[in-house]
């Protein structure tokens, strides 16, 4: 009879185990989902001084320098989360084609269909001789899928005679971006999912060994 109930005893045991190891898994595979990096895609291009390829014909719509235009983005990003899409205009020569005071008007809007994108519309920044512009937006979406989207980048020019900013476009770049979700769940449900399971986990495990140390005393 207590034969009988040690093996009842051993095979709860090892049933704990093995659910303990069951807890593990997932939980260990929720949270490396949920906090692992995502991949990150880019372009570089670069932007000729002097006169630009847009622009209507007038001498004062030119590039002041030579620029190095950088653009990266989040290839994926999980639903509930964002990514960041950047811009980086560098002055490749440092010499610049007007007078050392001179600053190039940037305008750069990224555009997303069914994607949220912080800041929105368009930015506008000034570029000096030497100088590095920076900027960033966040990128994020509601709902699994694939969306295509567009980062445009504009050169603005003051014009006396009509009183306002001319822009001529400098670039235009294709973004593609991946909203991905695991079992349906958010991020943070997976983060949620992945701890509760690690918990569990330890649970599992401890009463399988106090039990077993019970099997192995009695």
């Amino acid at each position: 009879m207590r034969n009988h109930t040690g093996n009842k005893k051993q095979r709860l045991v090892q049933f704990l185990y093995v659910l303990s190891l069951v807890f593990l898994g997932i939980g260990l595979f929720s949270l490396g989902w949920a906090h692992w990096p995502t991949p990150i895609d880019g372009v570089q291009l670069n932007v000729p001084a002097g006169g630009l390829a847009a622009a209507p014909g007038e001498d004062e719509f030119i590039s002041l320098s030579e620029y190095s235009l950088n653009v990266s983005w989040p290839r994926r990003v999980r639903r509930g989360e964002s990514g960041i899409l950047e811009l980086r205009l560098t002055d490749v020569d440092g010499a610049s084609t007007a007078d050392a005071d001179a600053t190039q008007i940037v305008l750069a809007e990224p555009v997303f269909f069914m994607l949220q994108v912080d800041p929105s519309g368009e930015t506008q920044s000034a570029l000096g001789d030497g100088q590095t512009l920076t900027l960033y937006w966040r990128v994020s979406g509601d709902q699994r899928g694939e969306f295509s989207g567009k980062l445009y980048v504009s050169f603005a020019f003051f014009v006396p005679t009509e009183n306002a900013l001319v822009s001529v476009p400098v670039a235009v770049v294709d973004l593609d971006v991946q909203v991905i979700e695991l079992w349906g769940l958010s991020s943070a449900m997976v983060t949620w999912l992945g701890v509760v399971n690690l918990v569990l986990w330890g649970a599992v495990f401890v009463l399988g060994r106090g039990i077993e140390v019970g099997v192995k005393l009695f």
